[in-house]
């Protein structure tokens, strides 16, 4: 494959997405890949070649050669653009609430097989996408061991656990995002308190489907892994946890609960776009707004407009809840999108105020005219 056929296939600003073509991956995991293998190309000079190459000359000209293609692998492909407020894609507080009811409520209308039967994973797939409403990532799904869940207390660890896995660790393997990080401050393990009914569910699955596949086998292939396959294996690709994510998203869509209304951040599609992502951009603006709400209530302010700013301290709680390292500048962008939403709540009473005064004076000319 050449060159520019890879940047077309894995650029973020093609028309299609990548994971609409056969055997493609997101341009952040192109971007990965290639970043690993500048990398190994790197390591391999100089471990393997650097001290065993006699010539000077010919040492500087294999540093040269393999730094440049080094250099080329790691520009070769953009990662998706999520710099800015505008790009983040959550939806709006009442859709998502309506969305994590459905789902707990109703999970036998949106987890179904392609036959319209209820599905044989829908306790699963239930747990699994309200802990994503909780905010959690796609790989750390497919990450939680059983012993990562505290029942009695409503809590989960967070935390990276590859090395429980037997098959070989890939690019597709459901995993902690940085978990093989060496660097002290980031924030991807981590313990969070869940919601109720979010622990309702892992339960539920828990005692039923969970326990009634480990039952069937002659031996536990789980591997203490939460969320298992019919065979009662571990999940052992993100394939399954997107493909269960798309299903969702159509049947979500046909309930009319993706149907756009007037919501500016989505003004030129009927729907929203439905996936994993989705709902943890969303579950982080509610984590926000709340957070603010209860800061203005601490303050004795009526309401969390009456504070432009984000707290430090709220931004520093996103970054542990969320598992973004303390030099993320994420909070940053949800605070941007808040205060970008603020300005129109406030822009839109003061038209409205203007519209009242409009009215009143419209109706005391009327009331004089009628005297008269």
């Amino acid at each position: 494959m050449t060159n520019k056929k890879l940047v077309f296939i894995s650029s973020s600003k093609i028309g299609k997405g990548p994971s609409e073509l056969p055997n493609s991956v997101e341009p952040n995991t192109a971007q990965k890949r290639l970043n690993n293998i500048a990398n190994y190309l790197i390591f391999y000079f100089e471990v393997f070649l650097d001290p065993n190459v006699c010539s000077s000359a010919l040492r500087d000209q294999l540093r040269y050669e393999y730094q440049k293609i080094a250099n080329q692998l790691r520009k070769a492909v953009r990662g998706t653009k999520q710099n800015h407020h505008l790009a983040i894609k959550s939806l709006p507080t009442e859709k998502y609430l309506k969305i994590i009811e459905a789902v707990f409520v109703n999970p036998e209308m949106l987890f179904q097989s392609e036959k319209g039967k209820t599905s044989r994973t829908i306790m699963r797939d239930r747990a699994m996408t309200l802990l994503s409403c909780e905010g959690l990532r796609p790989g750390a799904l497919g990450n939680i061991v059983l012993s990562d869940f505290r029942q009695n207390s409503g809590h989960l660890v967070i935390k990276d656990n590859r090395n429980k896995r037997t098959e070989r660790i890939n690019t597709s393997t459901p995993k902690l995002k940085m978990g093989a990080s060496t660097q002290v401050n980031h924030a991807s393990e981590t313990m969070i308190s869940l919601w109720p009914f979010t622990v309702r569910a892992i339960q539920d699955y828990i005692n039923t489907e969970r326990s009634e596949i480990l039952i069937k086998g002659l031996a536990n292939k789980s591997l203490g892994f939460l969320f298992i396959n019919q065979t009662g294996e571990p999940i052992k690709h993100r394939s399954t946890i997107t493909e269960n994510f798309n299903k969702l998203g159509k049947r979500l869509a046909l309930q009319g609960l993706l149907d756009v209304d007037d919501d500016p951040y989505f003004h030129d599609q009927p729907k929203y776009d439905f996936y994993s992502y989705v709902l943890r951009h969303s579950a982080a603006s509610f984590f926000l707004a709340q957070k603010c709400s209860e800061f203005a209530q601490e303050r004795g302010a009526s309401k969390p407009s009456q504070y432009m700013e984000v707290p430090d301290r709220i931004k520093d709680l996103m970054k542990l809840r969320f598992g973004w390292t303390m030099n993320s500048n994420m909070p940053e962008l949800y605070a941007a999108r808040a205060l970008s939403d603020h300005a129109q709540v406030v822009l839109s009473e003061f038209h409205q105020s203007l519209m009242d005064e409009v009215d009143k004076l419209k109706q005391k000319k009327a009331n004089r005219q009628h005297d008269a």
